[in-house]
């Protein structure tokens, strides 16, 4: 029998046995140390189930849980357990990372060891190959993986992940996980998650800075107010640049570049971060569970229009993509060019926070603009190149998949306050200024970080089509888009095939 459907065929087996076993008590080898903590109370809660707990348990004591992490290069931080050096996590958040991982070894009496695979391809590349082997030979060595989220979502469309979704040893309503990520990325089941654990989703969420000292000396007022009055939207951020006016080509060469003043520093991907901002998905989750192309309508085609009328001003608008002949990080040369006060706006990541601690003025953070007022939340793009999520391999012992979900939900709940604490903490204090506002930014981004289902299982190529229509003339999205509607709509129809051959019991079966 073909090893990947004697795979699929186990996958529906073991969803059966889950599905008849939760119905009744359980027997299972670790119930009879099992306990409910509840994450408010500390207590053990018998009759129902609390909107945040988690098992406790000594069943596993001795054992070993190892993780397989995924790394672009040999300057990966360990989120597991952080070693002390100088280019590592700050020494604030260092301390978070190990004394939550302690923590949990003490909690369950159990040890957690890593493995950093270093992966310069970040997907589709060496990661998801040693994955896919050992998965395939039912060989697989490691008990959570911590992959790039493209490569998650290839994992999870091949059947090589656990189902998370209605699982009694890991709750993926836990407050600790994000559910804008579970909502915006889970069909026919949840099969990665990220949150209160996850560094890298959280340095990969979209963001804007603003540099204070360009703001003092045009006398404008910081768009705080805007952000709390739910006013921030695109236009305001174009009013803005257009009123601040900076524009100079200080070096003579009659085009506005890093080397000059200008309003905002940014990159083509941003556009897609914008569109998400705005409300619009290229592809979302049905009720059914089942994924739709939801990219072309009226609305993202006018929202798509008018930031492509921010993003093309070249008066105002430096593109870090048009500078990949000089260097391949030009994303650094134009956040030199906002240390330096150069630019106004900086639109990146709040991983670029930890990168201003040199910065001599003061800066702001704020969550992307909304497009207009039809929108009530700020939504942010967490980009599934840079984010990595957590998950766990399919085909492994049933006792072993409970104990590796059990340990993943207890990672995740004593990450609330320790490496989230530590995270916004270390944001902040770069901050010179720091005010009441600036804790309310970065609420109000990580409140909602999320993914866009069509950019994590690169649906039709949409993803990169919107990057490129940066660098083409105005006027060209509904042509690009006709040009690759039915391969869109084609990825679709395969991501449905292939969840839905190895999911029984899910929702829309």
């Amino acid at each position: 029998m073909d090893r990947k459907l004697m795979l699929a065929l186990l996958a529906c087996l073991l969803s059966a046995v889950f599905i008849f076993s939760s119905c009744g008590t359980q027997t299972d080898t670790a119930s009879s140390e099992d306990s409910e903590v509840s994450s408010e109370s500390g207590t053990v809660e018998e009759t129902s189930e609390p909107e945040d707990s988690y098992v406790q348990t000594k069943a596993y004591a001795g054992e070993t849980v190892k993780v397989l992490s995924a790394a672009f290069n040999s300057s990966y931080n360990s989120e597991i357990k952080a070693s002390e050096g100088e280019n590592g996590w700050p020494e604030a958040l260092q301390k978070a990372i190990n004394d939550r991982t302690e923590s949990v070894e003490e909690a369950y009496e159990v040890t957690i060891e890593e493995e950093i695979m270093i992966d310069p391809k970040r997907y589709n590349g060496a990661f998801l190959t040693r994955v896919r082997e050992l998965v395939y030979a039912e060989l697989c060595e490691y008990d959570l993986l911590y992959p790039c989220m493209l490569d998650a979502g290839t994992m999870a469309a091949e059947g090589l992940l656990v189902n998370l979704d209605g699982r009694d040893d890991i709750r993926i309503r836990n407050s600790w996980w994000s559910q804008p990520l579970i909502e915006d990325t889970s069909i026919l089941g949840t099969y990665f998650v990220t949150g209160d654990i996850g560094l890298r989703t959280k340095n990969a969420a979209n963001c804007l800075f603003f540099n204070k000292a360009v703001f003092d000396e045009h006398r404008m007022d910081y768009p705080y107010e805007n952000v709390l009055n739910k006013t921030w939207t695109l236009n305001e951020l174009y009013t803005r640049i257009k009123e601040l006016n900076i524009s100079d080509d200080t070096d003579g060469d009659g085009v506005i570049t890093y080397h000059d003043k200008f309003g905002i520093a940014g990159q083509r991907g941003n556009l897609l971060a914008l569109l998400y901002a705005s409300g619009q998905r290229i592809a979302r989750v049905g009720d059914d569970g089942l994924p739709y192309l939801s990219f072309y309508s009226e609305q993202s085609s006018k929202v798509i229009t008018d930031t492509l009328e921010l993003m093309q001003d070249k008066n105002y608008f430096v593109i870090g993509d048009d500078f990949f002949n000089e260097s391949p990080t030009p994303m650094v040369m134009l956040l030199d060019s906002f240390k330096a006060d150069q630019c106004a706006f900086y639109m990146g990541g709040l991983e670029d926070a930890l990168k201003l601690g040199d910065m001599n003025s003061d800066f702001g953070i704020l969550p992307l603009p909304k497009y207009d007022d039809s929108t009530d939340d700020y939504s942010n793009l967490s980009g599934a190149w840079s984010s990595n999520v957590y998950c766990i391999p399919f085909g492994l012992e049933d006792e072993r998949t409970r104990r590796n979900c059990i340990i993943l939900d207890a990672l995740g709940a004593h990450s609330v306050d320790t490496v989230a604490k530590a995270y916004y903490d270390v944001v902040l204090q770069f901050q010179k200024l720091r005010s009441q506002e600036d804790v309310d930014m970065l609420e109000i981004i990580t409140k909602r970080v999320g993914a866009d289902l069509g950019s994590v299982y690169a649906v039709g190529g949409i993803g990169n089509m919107l990057s490129e229509l940066v660098g083409k003339d105005p006027g060209t999205l509904k042509s690009s888009y006709d040009a690759i509607e039915s391969k869109a709509l084609a990825d679709i129809e395969t991501l449905i095939g292939n969840f839905r051959s190895h999911n029984s019991g899910s929702s829309g079966q």
